[in-house]
């Protein structure tokens, strides 16, 4: 069980409300229906997965919600940008996210269920190849090296990416870094 439990929207104060609301149009909007790519909502309507971590705490549910929205308008190809999302989730062992997200690439066919198996377990899938291999090799560097981004490959990622995704991707990799500490320290459980 999660140490913020799930709750239901009449059980929130009105803050509160107002981010379920707000996770409610972006969920269906992004995500679809409710179990259609995963779930995200349990059979009382409340938020399950990472975004208690938002409902409990609405200025910074906000704030976020804005940052993630900011991030994703920086033009980084899907593939890569989920690539990159599998390898945090695998990094920290985010078993909520690794689930649901592998999930929904697999299901939109945006990598294979072996390329996502391999991400999760921190491993390269062979198949990753030009932008894909270089953003896996600086997402695998950046979380496990405590030291500077080495010029090659700094270089070589902003070669096959071009300047303005290599941010976009910097910015995914740390936006999805805080929400698996936070699911995490939460210890969300995979909804069933």
């Amino acid at each position: 069980m999660s140490r913020i439990p799930p709750t239901p929207r009449h059980e929130l104060d009105a803050e509160q409300q107002k981010v379920h609301d707000h996770f409610a149009a972006f969920t269906s909007r992004a995500y679809g229906a409710n179990g259609e790519k995963f779930a995200y909502q349990d059979e009382r309507g409340a938020f399950i997965g990472g975004f208690p971590l938002y409902v409990q705490h609405p200025r910074i549910a906000l704030a976020h919600s804005q940052l993630a929205a900011a991030v994703n308008r920086i033009a980084v190809h899907e593939r890569v940008r989920n690539i990159v999302t599998l390898a945090v989730a695998g990094h920290f062992r985010a078993a909520t996210e690794m689930a649901s997200q592998s999930k929904r690439y697999v299901k939109n066919g945006i990598m294979t269920a072996s390329e996502a198996q391999a991400l999760m377990a921190g491993n390269k899938p062979e198949s990753l190849a030009g932008s894909s291999s270089a953003a896996y090799d600086v997402t695998v560097h950046v979380l496990s090296a405590s030291r500077p981004l080495p010029d090659e490959l700094w270089d070589s990622c902003v070669e096959a990416l071009g300047e303005e995704a290599f941010f976009g991707l910097l910015h995914s990799l740390a936006f999805y870094a805080w929400l698996c500490v936070g699911v995490n320290a939460l210890d969300v459980p995979v909804p069933a």
